[in-house]
């Protein structure tokens, strides 16, 4: 009996020792909680929309603000001062003949009023300098007209940094976005990072490009990209050119031979000569479009980068001396940014009158 009691104890004991063994050995699971996670609701972001109107205004703020916003004060002060009003605009680089003129017409029309009669005056005088010579424009430069029977070839030119490639991508993107079917040239072979940067453009926009090999002849690459527009019924054919320094003959000698080759594939080709300029040049944007259009007989300036200068307003000069019109203008970065020139808005926006 003593033996048996004494093994039952000794198998109590075992199974002990090996219970501790084997919950040492085998982690036990911690409880799991079943959660479920609330949803919380993503709040939709609504990014306003910008008007053309909005942008420009913002656009046109340090030209307005420096210069024409402040000529209804001056003059109409108790003590108008015309020696102050002509110190701002030729330091916003307002051609001479120009400011003299202004000046002679608030003399003549301007006393006695006040400031917001001077700046309708102000409104009146550009408006006129400008409005014959915008009326010229022929609207397919911005607007496509599905019924259009023949490819428009724009050609692009301008120095370097004007914006001319970037210009060039947004037009691409605006005109596509009509439903135009667009093929871009790619002329400016002589630097890679522009072809580069104008492939990125006409990938985004869903356009067609035309490249050749580093250093290939520019002339070569506008008569193959407009050969190819034609025979394939592109609607736009935009051919870029390398940025020229205005003051190099020989590289404007190389322009007007890119344009005489276009009309070895049809007559009329380019249709368009728009020529990119830089406001922030001011009174050298003149002296630029005078070159250029003695060697490519312009039909159009695009002029860009208005929201950084106070000198936007020498357009109304560029406009007046070479009796080209503006096309588009840009205030930024973005597509959105280009718009086609619309004379009365960029006038009144100018000055600080109210726009609708």
């Amino acid at each position: 009996m003593d033996n048996i009691l004494l093994l039952i104890i000794g198998l109590l004991a075992v199974a002990v020792v090996l219970f501790f063994v084997f919950r040492k050995k085998t982690p036990i699971a911690p409880p799991t909680l079943e959660t479920k996670k609330e949803e919380i609701p993503v709040a939709e972001v609504i990014v306003p929309k910008v008007s053309w109107s909005e942008r420009l205004t913002k656009g046109l703020e340090k030209s307005r603000s420096e210069v024409w916003g402040k000529i209804g004060q001056l003059f109409s002060s108790a003590t108008p001062s015309l020696d102050e009003i002509e110190e701002i605009l030729y330091t916003a680089d307002i051609p001479t003949g120009l400011v003299q003129e202004l000046l002679g017409k608030l003399e003549q029309e301007g006393k006695g009023k006040s400031p917001e009669e001077i700046q309708k005056l102000v409104f009146s005088f550009m408006k006129n300098k400008m409005d014959s010579i915008q009326q010229s424009i022929h609207p397919q430069v911005f607007n496509y007209d599905q019924n259009q029977k023949q490819t428009k070839v724009f050609m692009i030119v301008g120095v370097n940094g004007a914006g001319k490639t970037t210009t060039i991508g947004k037009l691409a993107t605006k005109l596509k976005s009509q439903g135009a079917r667009v093929i871009v040239g790619a002329c400016d072979t002589f630097r890679a990072a522009a072809v580069d940067q104008l492939q990125v453009w006409c990938d985004r926009a869903g356009v067609d490009m035309v490249r050749a090999k580093d250093g290939a002849d520019p002339s070569g690459v506008a008569y193959d990209t407009v050969a190819k527009a034609f025979a394939e019924g592109y609607d736009y054919c935009l051919i870029d050119t390398a940025g020229r320094l205005h003051t190099n003959q020989n590289l404007m000698d190389e322009l007007a031979k890119t344009k005489r080759v276009m009309s070895k594939i049809n007559e009329s080709a380019p249709h368009e000569v728009l020529l990119v300029l830089d406001a922030i040049t001011g009174q050298n944007a003149l002296k630029q479009a005078q070159e250029f259009n003695k060697a490519l007989q312009l039909t159009g300036i695009i002029f860009t980068k208005c929201d950084g200068s106070a000198k936007a307003g020498s357009a109304v000069g560029i406009v007046d001396h070479l009796k080209v019109p503006i096309t588009y203008i840009g205030v930024g970065e973005s597509v959105e940014d280009l718009a086609l020139f619309d004379l009365e808005l960029y006038l009144k926006t100018l000055v600080g009158l109210e726009t609708p």
